[in-house]
């Protein structure tokens, strides 16, 4: 850990770039607007007001990697949850996703996705720490001042939650601002240690900070937006792999999950999630008049909604359309959804594809689906918008199909699929409308199925469960949308993981480290992953399933990533995960 502490001491110490992206559209000026301040040592940044606001700032600039948690804003790394999940996968043959995905990870305990994990998140404690340090003597109110370190306490605590989920109980910096003589050589906190840290940071600036804020402090975080982090820390560690069914032993299982389970943990992540709910300020965006379902797509286009808690902001374009959309569309097709997520997809009228009665028809596999399908995957006929038209035309992904098919490289579909989530129907990747959103780190029905599993798994099925299992079913335009009455515990377990799946397709991570904390990887991610060949013989379109790769899967080893080797190198303290 010394020399990424010495690296992070020169850049920040140095001098710094705020990085970040606009909080408002690009003509207006935001608290994320980018600004080059060169090389400026401490002593003159924090005694202007200006350039300590931008130093916090930067901060702020980190957090979209810390939701690709891979390279940033670029490469073939962006849709790595999704991809390294049974969710989808990625358009290239090589890469940190299917390397993972056949166990045969590229670089090892250095592998991209764990060395830029490891130094993003150190980076943003080790400047709020030098932030922390400094922001007294700046020339701000006191009440500024208070709000900025309340917020500067949150960026922190948010890159030690995803720390924690990646590798476990992790060193431990508290306020701490090294120099270059000091000797930092820390062991790993505990599994513990590392939760009762992040989740007494969240509740001791939970008072300061406001429940909302003027338009050019948009993208700060709110009360709500701590209530909701903390919400998802202690969803995640009351779960399976960390609460019951901790599979290591030795020292290593006081740093990877807790000593002895309690049942307790769910309790509080339930009360958390209900202590957001009672805060009356966030709803789901529903409008299933002007269409099924409806309002969630129109929930993900927005910049800001009753629905959204905590969201990354991103400068204005065309983000997900560039990236996700076929390139007959200006896009880049950066990820592939699979069969098996395509397959847990019900029907409109609420009944899984295998239920009597759903009425699903394998030739004819799309037609009434739960319209948040259609909200997000793009499979072959689908309607989007042609450049040269401006009317929406199918998009093609049958094989040897000009343009969009498979056998396009490198545009090409391995699954037969492409994703849609998030992209304005109105956009194409490089014309049309032009995007506002950001990237949405906690929304309300994020809180709702959190709750419902949470208080589920505490207690069984009672009526809240249901009400808020159903409030998204509602929104999500199934018709009917209630559940079956008597449901047991484990038959509820199931509907919520099933609703968690298709309600948060290719967002924030949400699959990936779903199946980490129920600890059903091995399940999963070991064996055969599908898609969809479709051909052409004059209008007719002819399906056949197919399997793309296998998959391998090795437990326990893979439920934690390593810590970078050049570290544990470095640091004799630091114990490395099993199995790397």
């Amino acid at each position: 850990m010394k020399n990424l502490v010495k690296y992070m001491m020169i850049t920040v110490g140095l001098g710094f770039a705020v990085w970040s992206t606009g909080c408002k559209k690009a003509s207006d000026k935001g608290f994320l607007d980018p600004t080059d301040i060169g090389q400026i040592n401490e002593q003159t940044v924090f005694a202007d007001s200006a350039l300590s606001m931008q130093f916090l700032n930067s901060v702020y600039g980190e957090l979209n990697k810390t939701y690709f948690m891979q390279n940033g804003t670029g490469g073939g790394g962006i849709w790595a949850f999704s991809d390294a999940s049974d969710d989808g996968e990625a358009r290239w043959s090589s890469g940190f996703s299917q390397g993972y995905n056949l166990a045969n990870v590229a670089g090892g305990s250095d592998n991209s996705f764990s060395l830029s994990t490891w130094t993003t998140c150190y980076a943003m404690v080790r400047r709020v720490n030098v932030f922390l340090f400094n922001i007294d003597r700046a020339p701000l109110s006191a009440t500024k001042k208070t709000r900025l370190k309340a917020e500067s306490r949150f960026l922190r605590a948010f890159a030690y939650y995803h720390l924690l989920r990646t590798f476990g109980g992790v060193p431990l910096l508290g306020d701490a601002k090294y120099d270059l003589t000091d000797d930092f050589m820390l062991p790993r906190s505990s599994f513990a240690a590392t939760t009762d840290y992040i989740e007494k940071e969240l509740d001791a600036i939970t008072p300061i900070l406001s429940l909302d804020y003027p338009p050019e402090d948009f993208g700060r975080p709110t009360r709500g937006a701590v209530l909701a982090v903390k919400a998802k820390l202690l969803l995640l560690v009351a779960s399976p792999l960390y609460n019951e069914s901790n599979p290591n032993s030795g020292p290593l299982k006081g740093l990877l999950g807790y000593e002895s389970p309690d049942a307790n943990r769910w309790k509080k992540a339930a009360d958390a999630a209900k202590t957001v709910m009672d805060l009356g300020l966030y709803h789901l965006v529903e409008d299933n008049t002007t269409a099924p379902g409806y309002g969630y797509y129109d929930m993900g286009i927005q910049r800001k909604n009753s629905e959204y808690i905590f969201q990354i902001m991103m400068n204005t374009g065309r983000f997900y359309e560039q990236y996700l959309l076929p390139a007959s569309r200006g896009g880049q097709n950066y990820g592939n959804p699979t069969q098996q997520l395509v397959d847990d997809y019900g029907m409109a009228n609420g009944k899984l594809i295998t239920e009597p009665g759903s009425g699903y028809v394998e030739s004819t596999p799309y037609l009434n689906r739960d319209p948040r399908f259609g909200y997000s995957i793009l499979y072959n006929q689908s309607l989007w918008l042609d450049r040269t038209s401006l009317t929406k035309k199918p998009v093609d992904l049958y094989m040897q199909a000009p343009g969009d098919g498979m056998s396009t490289a490198p545009y090409n579909t391995v699954t037969g699929y492409l994703w849609r989530r998030f992209c304005n129907e109105n956009a194409g990747g490089n014309f049309g409308v032009t995007s506002q959103i950001g990237l949405v780190v906690s929304r309300y029905a994020d809180i709702l199925l959190g709750y419902a599993e949470a208080l589920n798994e505490f207690q069984g099925p009672n009526t809240e469960v249901y009400t808020a299992v159903e409030a998204v079913r509602k929104r999500a335009g199934l018709v009917p949308y209630v559940l079956a009455t008597g449901l047991n515990k484990e038959q509820m377990r199931t509907v919520i993981r099933h609703e968690r799946r298709i309600e948060f397709a290719n967002e924030e991570g949400h699959r990936l480290f779903d199946i980490y904390r129920w600890k059903i990887a091995e399940d999963l991610l070991n064996g055969p992953m599908g898609g969809m060949r479709w051909t052409k013989t004059g209008t007719a379109f002819t399906g056949a399933r197919i399997v793309f790769e296998t998959r391998k899967f090795n437990s326990p080893q893979m439920y934690y990533h390593p810590i970078p080797l050049k570290e544990v190198n470095k640091n004799n303290l630091l114990l490395q995960n099993p199995g790397w």
